[in-house]
């Protein structure tokens, strides 16, 4: 598990424009299936896509790093 906290510089965004930026060589479908199956959340709770962040947020990552 990997947990990424929003800092000043990226509130504002929507989650899959931050993640694209934020894991890199993660393909935009497989990113959008694991938002959509809840392995990754913003504090702790499913989010969609278009969640927009803000500073302090957190969000974990549950899927293997390769």
């Amino acid at each position: 598990m990997q947990i990424i906290t929003v800092k000043r510089n990226d509130a504002g965004q929507r989650l899959d424009k931050f993640l694209s930026k934020a894991v890199k060589g993660l393909p935009m479908s497989l990113m959008y299936k694991y938002i959509r199956t809840k392995k990754i959340k913003v504090n702790r709770k499913r989010t969609e896509q278009s969640y927009v962040l803000r500073e302090g947020d957190e969000i974990q990552l549950f899927i293997r790093e390769e």
